[in-house]
């Protein structure tokens, strides 16, 4: 092999091998059941482990104002499992219920509106759920969330997989620092 061959092979491996220690950190996972048959061996596929199951990529809140019960959470939700699945609900400590949201318009004004039927997440698909799209709704809020506060929320789908995904209070995502809930 000649010198700069083995140059690129070992780049490639290098790169390749990064990707692989790049999962999602233990606070943008969920602790899902998959189902049976989304579980393969380790050995098989080395790169496919770091994305198997129901996946929450970076999900996010802004702080509550003073007196404020209501919020909006962000993320981007993954399906890296062999079926297809649908997020139907979630629930939290703190939070009087948790409704599937989207915004739209409606004859030139922007409304938001429950998600009727949940959000579908087919397979190796994923949903955005951000500022001025869908979005959970944290209704009745009963606690302050601060800068850097992690609400715990367990997501629900119709399967009846559950999982367990951590959102980051921050202040510094999304497109501005008001919250487009506030008039809640």
């Amino acid at each position: 092999m000649r010198p700069t061959s083995a140059a690129l092979v070992t780049v490639l491996a290098l790169v390749l091998s990064g990707c692989q220690a790049e999962a999602p950190a233990a606070s943008t996972t969920p602790e899902a059941s998959p189902a049976p048959e989304a579980a393969a061996p380790a050995a098989a596929e080395p790169a496919a482990s770091a994305h198997v199951g129901l996946m929450a990529h970076e999900p996010w809140s802004r702080p509550l104002a003073p007196g404020a019960t209501v919020a909006a959470g962000y993320m981007h939700l993954m399906n890296h499992t062999t079926q297809p699945e649908t997020l139907v609900g979630a629930r939290a400590e703190g939070v009087g219920r948790i409704e599937l949201h989207d915004m739209a318009a409606v004859d030139g004004v922007m409304q938001m509106r429950p998600i009727e039927g949940g959000v579908p997440l087919v397979v190796d698909g994923m949903a955005a759920f951000q500022p001025g799209g869908k979005h959970l709704m944290f209704i009745d809020v009963t606690r302050s969330w601060n800068e850097g506060d992690v609400v715990p929320v367990t997501l629900v789908f119709e399967s009846g997989t559950e999982a367990v995904i951590d959102v980051v209070v921050t202040a510094s995502k999304g497109e501005s620092s008001g919250d487009e809930h506030a008039h809640h």
